[in-house]
């Protein structure tokens, strides 16, 4: 099958370079969701039910007799089919992966275990099953789930039935260190208030919680309440990945779900067989190092997803005048399988060997070109000129084929990624929370327009928000022309109370998050996940995804340190100061690159760090350290309006060092360290 894929609609709308979905195959789509829901109403019961099963439709070949098997491309990998008795050349067959069936028959032996809370799980020959035990916290009911700490990851244990507050339950999970004994007895640790990412015993899940630490160490798990909470409610992305019309270029539905309802696999599978499994995930989640988590994640890509020489390799051949025509031309008619094969490049007409220069040549061209806001697809944030955003126009700018763009850049950042190169433009921040499948929460809003989102948290402190006489609209710009935009169902001639205020902040930030350019965004996803297994993200924070995806910036700290105001007590001495002595000391003698760059980000609030480029360097401008005082923090603060760093006149140069590391680790989460 050669020229390029087209992209399916799973909306049943057309346009900006997608075609309707066939009939046969919505019908197949169809016919998955209800196995999907019959699969939940049987499972109704479970507090965390595992996945339902996915089967994938598939042609047979013509010259193929029952018997005989075939190759298809399924889910991003290569399988084997045996078409089976009374099945001829051209009919569908509705078949599973070979993981599927292997975690069907786990889940059922899960549920044959699941009696007193334990469970068990098949696990690959380089890790061993690892028995806990733990006393099931106060005020915890059968059905009811808890969080603690297990292997030093967070997980979320649901109390059987028949088990109340004081009596232990045990689980299993696979672990690296096969000499750890028999039984391990856990005991509570302090987990502050906060969204947490946890591992569900029931069916090894990823799944985000939001604790509770009522000062008794129950740990338990709060839940969302209907009613938005600035402070408290977040939401994830849900990708659910549908059948494309074309087997190379699936398709999906995207939607913004409360975070502790979406969960994602904590393992990859290949051909029926486990890739890189939790224990060895967990493992690389705990080192400290980005560098060793970088070094972690391109081993696994280069030594155990990347598709041998020997079974196939891409010849991409691009005119240079050319170059974004012939490049999407090539990479929109590759499969899943494709992606992941070794890459070599010909710019014709020029005589080069592609030993690893003309790839990153093309890398940085191409992602230069689709971040140009002269080609319409992205803009500046109005927080932050070098985070770019998505442009909710971008169909004016390409009406024709604005999607199969986004597509293709997603493809290229995952490949980017899976090949150790380096993209050339920095997004928004909750862009990297997207693909990591990370909380979003009202503070995101702040990012990419800090006046609008000023602008509605000042709505809470009005006495009577009915004064502004307000709607549930937002008034779009596209290119000079005004459009009035319904936030909700006939939403301009809804007035904005006090009572429906918390439904329009929320709708607000869905909007700004993911509705108003929510098609481009599921292309730019699809895209991503075309390359990359998204339970090895797992291992990274929003942060570090832009370091790995953008490269680690040099920082000129004499620039920085030229740059930088005080105020408060700072004032009068400068950087005679002692402790601002001690800060720079620290930042420019101990401090390695990454950590530098994240205290830039902890100062600006900024997923991309506001620098200009000065002889290879990073250089810094209107930088702040204010003084505070101890009784109003013990921590470092940060005032992203400002780009400023308060600091509390600590009494030693280590207590200042270890306070600085904490707050820089801390700010990767997206949660407050007080």
């Amino acid at each position: 099958m050669g020229g390029m894929a087209a992209l399916t609609s799973a909306t049943g709308e057309g346009g900006g370079g997608q075609v309707r979905m066939l009939s046969e195959v919505l019908q197949r789509n169809n016919e998955q969701q209800e196995i999907e829901r019959d699969y939940n109403l049987q499972n109704s019961n479970s507090t965390s039910p595992p996945a339902p099963p996915t089967t994938y439709m598939v042609t047979v070949p013509q010259g193929i007799r029952p018997g005989m098997q075939f190759a298809v491309d399924v889910a991003g990998q290569r399988m084997m089919v045996t078409c089976p008795a009374g099945v001829q050349a051209g009919m569908n067959l509705r078949i599973q992966t070979p993981e599927q069936q292997q975690q069907q028959q786990q889940q059922q032996q899960q549920s044959m275990n699941s009696s007193g809370g334990m469970n068990s799980s098949t696990t690959s020959s380089s890790t061993s099953m690892q028995m806990f035990e733990v006393i099931v916290p106060a005020g915890v009911m059968p059905g009811q789930s808890f969080s603690l700490l297990a292997n030093s990851q967070r997980v979320l244990v649901t109390c059987p039935p028949n088990i109340r507050p004081g009596q232990a339950v045990r689980f299993n999970l696979p672990i690296a260190d096969k000499s750890s004994p028999p039984i391990k007895q856990l005991e509570y640790e302090d987990i502050p208030d906060g969204w947490a990412r946890t591992i569900r015993v029931t069916d090894m899940k990823i799944q985000w919680v939001k604790t509770k630490n009522d000062g008794d160490k129950d740990n338990s798990v709060d839940t969302q309440t209907s009613s938005f909470d600035i402070k408290n409610s977040a939401y994830t992305r849900k990708l659910r990945f549908l059948e494309g019309n074309d087997p190379r270029m699936r398709t999906g539905l995207l939607d913004l779900v409360p975070a502790n309802q979406s969960s994602f696999d904590s393992c990859v599978q290949r051909n029926g067989k486990q890739i890189v499994g939790y224990a060895e995930i967990a493992a690389a989640h705990d080192k400290k190092k980005f560098e060793d988590k970088a070094e972690w994640f391109q081993t696994i890509c280069r030594d155990r997803l990347r598709i041998d020489w020997s079974e196939g390799h891409m010849k991409i051949k691009i005119r240079r005048d050319h170059l974004l025509h012939d490049s999407i031309e090539a990479v929109m008619s590759l499969s899943p399988t494709d992606m992941r094969k070794i890459w070599r490049f010909e710019f014709l007409g020029e005589v080069a060997i592609d030993a690893g220069g003309l790839q990153r040549e093309w890398f940085q061209l191409v992602t230069e070109q689709l971040f140009d806001p002269d080609m319409g697809l992205w803009l500046p944030s109005a927080s932050n000129q070098m985070a770019m955003r998505i442009n909710p126009a971008s169909e004016i700018s390409c009406p024709e084929d604005h999607l199969i763009y986004f597509r293709f850049l997603g493809r290229v950042m995952g490949k980017a990624m899976f090949d150790g190169q380096i993209v050339a433009g920095h997004m928004v921040r909750h862009l990297y929370k997207h693909i990591l499948g990370w909380p979003i929460t009202f503070e995101d809003l702040e990012i990419p327009d800090e006046s609008y989102y000023n602008s509605l948290k000042s709505l809470i402190d009005l006495e009577n928000v009915e004064d502004m006489c307000l709607d549930f609209t937002f008034l779009e710009n596209d290119l000079g022309e005004n459009r009035s935009v319904d936030l909700i169902e006939n939403g301009s001639r809804t007035d904005v109370t006090n009572e429906n205020l918390p439904l329009f902040l929320e709708v607000n930030m869905k909007y700004h998050m993911m509705e108003r350019v929510k098609p481009q965004l599921t292309e730019l996803l699809l895209g991503f996940f075309d390359v990359i297994p998204e339970p090895l993200l797992t291992v990274f924070d929003f942060q570090e995804l832009e370091l790995l995806m953008c490269g680690l910036p040099k920082i000129d700290i004499d620039d920085w340190k030229r740059h930088t105001d005080y105020q408060g007590y700072f004032e009068q001495k400068g950087s005679d100061d002692r402790v601002v002595q001690w800060f720079w000391e620290i930042v420019s003698e101990e401090f390695d690159h990454e950590q530098r760059a994240r205290l830039l980000q902890f100062s600006t609030g900024k997923p991309c760090l506001q620098f200009a480029i000065c002889k290879g360097f990073v250089c810094v401008s209107n930088s702040m350290l204010s003084h505070i005082h101890m009784y109003t923090s013990t921590n470092p603060r940060n005032s992203t309006c400002f780009n400023r760093i308060d600091l509390p006149m600590y009494s030693s140069k280590n207590e200042l060092r270890e306070k600085l590391r904490v707050a820089i680790e801390s700010s990767a989460t997206g949660f407050d360290i007080e």
